[in-house]
């Protein structure tokens, strides 16, 4: 008898720990959920801000994974507190010195970050101000009547491509619609890698040391490539131009140096390993082969820490399953998929304090960023 109450204990021990493993993971998604088409945008009504969302899955009262809390932008977890991130678009006048125009209106998107309960600051030159549609005119083949009137010319959109609790990944691209730059091509694409105290952007050596830097200007390439595939240029041994974005399962650098017009570029996986105070993340890489192998459509996978999670991308979905031996096991969620720019992991009692601080975030409407002007004499 004392045998059987003692396998009993056992298999009821068992069963808890199982349980407990099977609900000790929740994850923290930032998506991209809508990419304007403002590259191509030939009027500023056509320019619009990307929109980002942050997702919280974890599991239920009753122990079911499900997504538990929907908040507009990135909600970023820092070691005292939540902040938000996202991007903010403004119009901005310029009138240069002896310009016998009316001065030119540019639109200028720009990456904000805050703690939740504050408003971001985003400076701006000078505000543009309302005005009449007879007040604006093309800036060339202008008649006498015309030269004083304001043209509309230049747009810089920002895109976040990766944020942690230590940094954000950004892509800034600059253009002209067809009426301001008839030839066409004159655009250029930035990368580069912020805090979250400034806008300065950060080196490679200051991030990640001088290691890093050796590995970053060893895998650059030679030569530049321009869009039709020419050789444009060639990189500098400047450490400023880079990126995070993903690779075989993990958060990976790249070197990206923008060498001028017509997409002129070099663009590089670099193979040094970022460390987990950069990304916030420990969790292990998926079986990368195996999965591509074995999943249909497969393109992104991640593991949580605790090995209980496992989430697997596809064209169409993102997969929640149970981890097992590194492969999909039992399904418990699944979502849309869209770009992912964030995943941090919660585990343990973490799991319902997050649960509880990010439903009262979502609960009232949080504070939105503030333009800051430095004049406003249009």
């Amino acid at each position: 008898m004392r045998f059987w109450r003692a396998m009993l204990a056992g298999l009821v021990i068992l069963l808890a720990t199982k349980m407990a493993q099977g609900q000790q993971s929740g994850a923290l998604i930032g998506f991209l959920v809508e990419k304007p088409k403002s590259e191509e945008a030939q009027t500023f009504e056509e320019i619009k801000e990307p929109v980002y969302q942050t997702v919280w899955v974890a599991p239920d009262a009753s122990g079911k994974l499900a997504a538990l809390v929907t908040i507009p932008n990135l909600i970023v977890p820092m070691k005292d507190e939540f902040w938000h991130v996202g991007v903010k678009q403004m119009c901005e006048f310029s009138h240069e010195p002896g310009d016998q125009t009316g001065g030119n209106e540019s639109m200028r998107q720009a990456a904000w970050r805050a703690p939740i309960s504050m408003a971001a600051k985003v400076q701006a030159t000078q505000l543009c101000r309302e005005h009449d549609p007879g007040d604006y005119a093309l800036p060339f083949g202008r008649s006498e009547r015309d030269q004083k009137k304001i043209s509309q010319c230049g747009f810089e959109l920002m895109e976040i491509e990766y944020v942690s609790p230590a940094v954000l990944s950004v892509r800034k691209y600059d253009g002209q619609s067809e009426s301001c730059e008839p030839r066409g091509g004159r655009y250029s694409v930035e990368f580069s890698v912020l805090g979250y105290e400034s806008d300065e952007a950060l080196t490679v050596s200051q991030v990640l040391g001088d290691e890093a830097r050796a590995a970053y200007l060893k895998a650059l390439p030679k030569q530049g490539q321009g869009d039709g595939g020419e050789d444009c240029g060639e990189p500098t041994d400047q450490d400023s131009g880079w990126r995070i974005d993903r690779h075989a399962g993990r958060w990976a650098l790249y070197a990206h140096q923008g060498l001028g017009n017509f997409g002129c570029n070099v663009d590089a996986y670099v193979p040094f390993r970022l460390q987990s105070n950069v990304t916030g993340d420990n969790s292990t890489a998926p079986e990368w082969k195996l999965l591509k192998a074995s999943v249909k459509d497969f393109r992104d996978a991640y593991v949580s820490p605790a090995k209980d999670l496992l989430i697997v991308m596809t064209g169409t979905e993102l997969r929640f399953c149970e981890y097992v031996e590194g492969m999909p096991g039992k399904a418990l969620l699944t979502l849309p998929a869209h770009p992912i720019v964030m995943l941090q992991w919660s585990t343990g009692k973490h799991v319902q304090d997050w649960t509880q601080q990010l439903g009262a975030i979502a609960a009232h409407a949080l504070p939105e960023p503030e333009v800051r002007a430095a004049g406003s004499k249009q």
